[in-house]
Order: structure tokens, then sequence, then C-alpha cells
């Protein structure tokens, strides 16, 4: 490639990027409305999903070849796509959570040394892009009795057990589904259409927030999975853990970031201070105060996670991601802090008659309250002042709980 061909692809992918970020900022202004109602009804988000498939959103992950922007490589691109990704959770947090993990499965399928046929790839690669599949990481296995298991047939394997956390497949799609082959060694991953008789949706997801996650359990009762369509898989390493924490506080900021654009909009329109002496909620200096404080917060939150996923973009193969992994645990922590304080505290804003459910402000703080109950926050900080006390490295495989 010329210098000047390589210009003018490198100029094409900046414009795509940005009318990319430009349906994603249209997206935070949307999805609200639908994000209220999936809550209302504990429904998945399949408007949101929908949504963010038909504004091209989908295949920003894939690979250069099959029409995407970052070549399904975790190092390229990144600010700019959890720029975008933040923007979905400020929105609806859920559907960013969805989006997040469609992210995450789109890293691993279309990995370059994972074993999966090209043919495969090409498959899978096609179905995301022009019909909207979802992709689902099926991988937990708490409380489902044992370990989900691969049998070795002719032409396949039989895929057997139960996953009970399913984030992302609410509407069906396809799943990578971990497991153990039987007389193999190390984790493997088996590609699994949903729609089939011997998969069963247990649609049992009810938990207070992030309900239009759908993270229901899925039965596999001798599924057959043809050849081509597992792979051994090399486990979370390098670049790919401190992206995933990454990407874990961009899905509890966002909360934040969603009641703070609520929280302004409603007080733009009320028509009472907190303190009589004050015309109106805009001239309240306690109101503009709070308002400042959340601003502040978000805003270190959101600096902080950029320009961590900035360092990430320059990882170079080989190179150890110990300090950008504790970077990005000091990251989530810094997001659980803001969000948690915004979306409990904008009450104080918006008053009494903003607690009604036809508003479902209290979904910002039940989603944010959820999802930062996935691992321990008090564990991390532990490990912090480990990391700056003695240069103990955080242990990185046991912080991925699944």
């Amino acid at each position: 490639m010329s210098v000047d061909q390589h210009e003018a692809a490198r100029s094409s992918v900046t414009q795509r990027i940005a009318q990319l970020a430009g349906a994603a900022a249209a997206l935070r202004r949307e999805l609200p409305h639908s994000a209220a109602e999936v809550d209302s009804e504990n429904t998945d988000t399949e408007f949101g999903m929908r949504r963010i498939w038909e504004e091209g959103l989908f295949a920003f992950n894939l690979p250069h070849r099959f029409g995407g922007i970052s070549d399904a490589r975790a190092t390229q691109h990144t600010e700019e796509f959890f720029k975008i990704l933040m923007d979905i959770a400020s929105g609806d947090s859920a559907a960013g959570m969805n989006y997040g993990v469609q992210t995450l499965v789109t890293l691993e399928i279309f990995a370059e040394d994972n074993g999966l046929p090209e043919s495969t790839k090409a498959e899978l690669a096609r179905l995301i892009r022009d019909e909207g599949v979802r992709l689902c990481a099926s991988n937990a296995e708490t409380g489902a009795g044992g370990p989900v298991t691969g049998r070795l047939v002719d032409g396949g394997l039989v895929v057997t057990g139960t996953k009970t956390f399913n984030t992302n497949s609410g509407s069906g799609g396809w799943a990578n589904v971990g497991l153990a082959v039987e007389g193999a060694e190390g984790r493997y991953h088996a590609l699994v259409p949903l729609d089939q008789p011997s998969v069963t949706m247990k649609h049992d997801w009810d938990v207070m927030g992030q309900r239009g996650t759908h993270s229901q359990s899925i039965v596999y009762d001798d599924v057959f999975v043809p050849d081509g369509y597992f792979y051994r898989g090399a486990g979370p390493e390098g670049a790919l853990l401190p992206y995933v924490f990454l990407l874990h506080a961009i899905i509890l900021l966002g909360p934040g970031l969603g009641a703070f654009d609520a929280s302004l909009d409603y007080v733009r329109k009320l028509d009472r201070a907190s303190l009589p002496e004050f015309a109106s909620a805009g001239e309240d200096p306690l109101i503009r105060r709070r308002i400042g404080e959340f601003a502040v917060d978000l805003d270190c939150a959101r600096a902080f996670l950029l320009r961590s996923a900035g360092n990430l973009e320059g990882l170079r193969p080989g190179e150890s991601a110990t300090e950008l992994f504790t970077q990005a645990i000091a990251v989530k922590v810094a997001c659980v802090r803001a969000a948690l304080n915004v979306t409990q505290g904008i009450f104080d804003l918006t008053g009494a008659r903003s607690t009604s459910n036809k508003y479902r402000f209290d979904r910002f703080w039940r989603n944010a309250r959820t999802f930062a109950t996935h691992d321990s926050t008090d564990a991390k900080e532990v490990w912090l002042g480990d990391w700056y006390l003695s240069g103990k490295e955080p242990p990185m495989a046991a912080m991925l709980r699944v």
C-alpha cells in the first residue's frame, strides 16, 4: 500500500468512527424512554440492541476483512470505542452491558490464533453485521450443580449442562459456551445457536437492577456442535484483562451519567426551589452546588477511564499488562464511587415528586448498585494498596468472577 493509499484508508476509518460516535450520541438521547419501559416490565432490551445494530455499531470490533474497525483487537481504537460505549450505557445501562458482552465475545471469536476456520468466522461476521445476531458469553456455573462438559463424537462435540448467567441472551442469538472437553486438557468454547429444541432458556432473571440484560439461565441438553464451531480457549490475558475491567467501569459509570442527564432535564423544568427564598430551582445555590459536585465526580471518573483506554492502545505485543490491569482496577473503583454518589443523590435535586414511578429515576441507582456487587470494591482497594506499598501484583485471574 502506498503512502497516499495508507492516508486515505486512515481518513476513511476516522470518518467512519466519527459517524458511529455521532450515532451513539444520538442514541444516548433516544434510549432512556425504552430503558425505563424495559425496567418496568423486566424484559430484554430488544429495542435498544436493535437500534445499536441498525446504526452499524455491532461491526465496530469485527476484523477489517469483514468490515470492522478495531480488527478484533483490544488495543485498536479503544478510546474511541469506549466513548461510544459510554454514550450507549448512559442512555440505557442494560443495553450498554449487553453491547459490552457483544463486544467481548466478538473479540474472542475473531481472535487471530483461536483456531476457528475462516469459513466459521465469515459466517458469524455476516450474521453479526447483516442480521444483527446477538452474542452471549455463556460461562457462569454458580449454583448450577456441576460444570458444563463437551463429549467428542463423530463430526463434532456434544454439549451438556447449565449456565446460570447469560447476559445478552434475551432475544436469542448465539452463545459462546465455556466448557471442559472430556479427555482433553484446558478450557474450550463452543458456538451454539440458541434457537434449537435442545437449548432451554429459563427466563429466570429477576433482580432489582440491570433487568434489561435478561441474564437468564440456559440449559444445554446434549447439544450437537459440528466441527469448526468449537475451539481451545486461551483465557483472558494480555490486553484483554484491563480491557474487561475498563468495560465493566463503563457499565457502572453509565447509570451515573444517565442519572445526571435525567436530573438536569428535570431540574430545568422544576417550578420550585429547595428553599422558599429562591424563585426557581435554577436559582437555588444548593441545587447548583450539588450539580457541580456530580459533574466533577463523573468527569473525573470519565477522564481516568479514557486515559487508561488510551494507555491500553500503547501496549505492545508480548509486553506485560500488569500495570495497566492495576490501573483498570482503580478506574472501576472510581466509577463505582461516582455512579453510586450521583444515582443516590439526584433526589436531593429533583425532590419528592420525582420519585413517582412514571419517571423511574430509581432505576439508575438500582442498576449501578446491582452491577457494583459483581466483584468486591473493598477487595480491589486492598489489592491496590498492596500494589502501591510493596509492588505486589493483583491476582488477575481471580478477579474475573463469572
